[in-house]
């Protein structure tokens, strides 16, 4: 066989290996990340969760650049979001391993979460779940850097004056 035959095979090996990597480094997080933006509904954030993977890769000339990869999967992932209305149910708590006591700080910061709009949501995930960088933040919300700080901070404020009216009703 030729030798260029070996090195596309080599290289489609490390685009698997890549991919595997990739896909098990933030399924999870991602998952998650979704699920909370949508309100809970697991099936619906495992169809997002896979078109969204699936766009990423097609779309990623280089699966090595994991700078590159998780801002461009999770922007993807936000657009299919962003017209999914669910009800917000908050029993996933139940199946975390945490003690009951942490179980109900949690629950306040859920369901104040799902109180808020889907365009706040977003940076405070981002921000907070994933651990993204503003820089990162701005790309997936196509803002600069600075209107990502400012997004995320105000984002915050609405989640703490949200907790306080759940506390409130309580």
């Amino acid at each position: 066989m030729p030798r260029s035959y070996f090195r596309v095979q080599r290289m489609h090996d490390q685009n698997e290996d890549a991919m595997g990597s990739l896909s098990a480094q933030y399924q999870q997080r991602i998952f998650a990340f979704v699920l909370y933006l949508i309100g809970q509904d697991q099936d619906r954030a495992y169809d997002v969760c896979a078109s969204s993977f699936a766009e990423a890769i097609r779309a990623s000339s280089s699966l090595g650049q994991k700078e590159v990869f998780l801002p461009r999967l999770v922007g993807i992932a936000v657009e299919k979001c962003r017209h999914i209305r669910t009800i917000p149910t908050f029993d996933v708590i139940e199946l975390l391993k945490i003690s009951a006591a942490e179980k109900g700080p949690l629950r306040i910061v859920l369901k104040a979460l799902q109180m808020l709009d889907f365009e706040l949501k977003v940076p405070l995930l981002l921000r907070f779940q994933l651990n993204l960088s503003y820089d990162d933040i701005g790309t997936v919300m196509r803002a600069s850097v600075s209107n990502a700080r400012i997004k995320t901070a105000q984002a915050r404020v609405q989640l703490e004056k949200e907790i306080e009216r759940v506390l409130g009703r309580a």
